[in-house]
């Protein structure tokens, strides 16, 4: 079984792994991961927790390796394993080396506790600055967006009394 989940803010993507993985369980993982990327910002982390993992079957691999690209494709900056049995590693670090981009930091933690004080000592990516109109600009803004609505309302009367053909146009507009 897989549980995968977004934070609200859209910068953790957590994967917990338990009990036996088959095929049909990492296919439909990588379909839920594939309507999750919608919620991840760029620069978001990846927290794979392998702790209740009891097997994975081989033919996981290629569906893994989908996810771990739509991962890359996004913007994923760090991926952060628990793994506290390094035998419970069935090819996360191998498979990732040909899948994420060489970027992607990656952490490996004996427990969740370790990973989440990992993640909180990460530093968010960057934001980009934003931009604030001067109150010149937004009154020409505001102007412009009457003058544009003011312009609608009279070209749509003119063509409401051209499409009847029952009234003069200058009567209904007012000339």
């Amino acid at each position: 079984m897989i549980l995968c989940n977004v934070d609200k803010a859209g910068r953790v993507l957590t994967m917990s792994y338990s009990q036996h993985v088959g095929a049909e369980d990492m296919k439909r993982c990588l379909g839920t991961v594939r309507d999750l990327m919608e919620n991840l910002q760029p620069g978001f982390f990846l927290l794979t927790d392998l702790s209740n993992l009891e097997s994975m079957e081989d033919s996981c691999a290629v569906d893994l390796g989908g996810i771990m690209d739509l991962c890359s494709a996004k913007g994923m900056s760090s991926v952060v394993r628990v793994i506290p049995d390094p035998r419970k590693d069935i090819g996360f670090d191998l498979i990732s080396r040909f899948h994420h981009d060489p970027q992607v930091r990656t952490q490996n933690h004996e427990s969740m506790a370790e990973a989440i004080k990992s993640l909180l000592g990460e530093e968010p990516p960057p934001e980009e600055p934003v931009e604030s109109p001067s109150p010149g600009e937004i009154t020409r803004k505001m102007e412009d967006d009457l003058a544009e609505a003011h312009f609608t309302v009279e070209a749509r009367k003119e063509a409401e009394v051209n499409e009847g053909g029952l009234v003069d146009p200058s009567i209904s507009l007012g000339r």
